[in-house]
């Protein structure tokens, strides 16, 4: 039968928990709205997500050319400045709202680049 090779399959894995953890960030942060102290920690588990699948997808990356090691060193960043904004949840600032903004927007601006 057709069974999916190693690599592919770590491609959907890598893809699923960063699908995961953009769902949690986004309903933590519409939830926030609301001063449930539940949603802060959906928002730091769907960052910790991001993070780990931007971990996993750099150590995975074999021989990449410098235009995938830009991009993997942006999503990076960028899943930093999520940790950024979740700090700034939990302290209690409006901070968080302008780095997922931007966050949000890099990373669309990223998605027409790949």
């Amino acid at each position: 039968m057709n069974e999916i090779s190693k690599p592919e399959s770590k491609n959907r894995i890598i893809q699923f928990l960063y699908s995961i953890g953009v769902a949690l960030i986004i309903i933590g942060s519409f939830g926030h709205f609301f001063d449930l102290q539940l949603f802060k920690f959906i928002f730091a588990t769907g960052t910790l997500l991001a993070i780990i699948s931007g971990l996993i997808s750099i150590f995975n990356a074999r021989e990449p050319d410098f235009r995938q090691k830009r991009l993997l060193r942006m999503n990076m960043m960028l899943s930093l400045m999520l940790a950024l904004a979740t700090y700034s949840m939990f302290e209690g600032t409006t901070l968080w709202i302008a780095v997922v903004l931007i966050y949000a927007l890099v990373t669309l601006f990223m998605s027409f680049r790949t």
